[in-house]
C-alpha cells in the first residue's frame, strides 16, 4: 500500500498518536478496523525477525488508533470539483474510493443495500474480532468528508448505471464485494436442509437475525 511504516512507528514511539493516525490514513483509511482483522502478511517477511522478531506493525495501528478520538478530529476544508462519482458498495474497496475521491473534491455518493455501511466488514466479520463501535467509528469520520450516502438500495434492482448517469454522475465505481461462501461442489449441498454456508452464517448473525442451527452441529472447514 505504500504506507510510510518507518514513519507511524517512529510517532508513536514518540508518543505522537495522532499525527502517527495521519500518516497512516494517507495510505489506509481505516487503521483501527485493518489493526485488528489483517492476517498481516508483511510481518512474515520482517527483516527484523533476522534478528529478533518482527516488528508488530499490525498492533501498532491498532494501538494508534484506540489512543484517538475521531469526534474530535477536524475535517480539512474541501472545494468541490463539478464531477459527481457514484460508488457503489460500502465495504473496504468502496470506502476506500469515496474517501480519497472526496479529499480531492469530488462530490461523491455512496449506495450500500444493507442498512448499514461497511459491506463485508459489517457482515462477514465477527463482533469479536471488529467491535461494531470500532467499525462505526472509522465510517463516521469518513462520511463526515461530506460523503453523502444511500442505504438499503441494491443495484440492478432498486437503481441502474442508466439511472446514474441520468442523475449526472460522471464516474461510477463498483466495489460490489465477494458475499458467496466457497462450496464443496457435491451434489445437494445447496439445496439440502439446515447446510448453511459460513459466509450467509456471518451476514445473518451480524444483522441480528441469526437463529441456532440446532443442539448437534458438524463445521466442515
Amino acid at each position: 500500500a505504500g504506507t510510510n511504516v518507518q514513519g507511524y512507528v517512529a510517532l508513536i514511539r514518540q508518543g505522537r498518536y495522532g499525527e502517527a493516525l495521519d500518516l497512516i490514513r494517507q495510505k489506509i483509511p481505516l487503521p483501527g478496523t485493518l489493526g485488528r482483522v489483517c492476517p498481516a502478511p508483511c510481518e512474515n517477511a520482517c527483516r527484523r525477525a533476522d534478528i529478533d522478531t518482527p516488528l508488530a506493525i499490525r498492533e501498532l495501528k491498532r494501538f494508534a488508533a484506540d489512543q484517538v478520538d475521531l469526534r474530535e478530529l477536524p475535517v480539512p476544508e474541501i472545494e468541490n470539483r463539478p464531477e459527481k462519482v457514484a460508488v457503489i458498495g460500502s465495504g473496504p474497496a468502496g470506502l476506500t474510493v469515496a474517501f480519497y475521491l472526496r479529499l480531492k473534491g469530488y462530490p461523491v455518493t455512496l449506495f450500500e443495500m444493507f442498512d448499514k455501511l461497511g459491506g463485508m466488514l459489517r457482515v462477514g466479520i465477527p463482533d469479536y474480532r471488529l467491535p461494531a463501535e470500532v467499525l462505526d467509528s472509522e465510517i463516521d469520520y469518513l462520511i463526515r468528508h461530506g460523503i453523502e450516502t444511500r442505504i438499503g438500495v441494491r443495484f440492478g434492482k432498486d437503481f441502474t448505471l442508466a439511472d446514474l448517469r441520468a442523475e449526472g454522475f460522471s464516474a461510477i465505481f463498483l466495489g460490489i464485494g465477494a458475499h458467496d461462501s466457497i462450496w464443496m461442489r457435491i451434489p445437494g449441498e445447496e439445496e439440502a436442509e439446515n447446510v448453511i454456508d459460513a459466509v450467509g452464517f456471518l451476514r445473518d448473525v451480524n444483522l441480528g437475525r441469526g437463529t441456532a442451527p440446532g443442539k448437534r452441529v458438524i463445521v466442515i472447514g
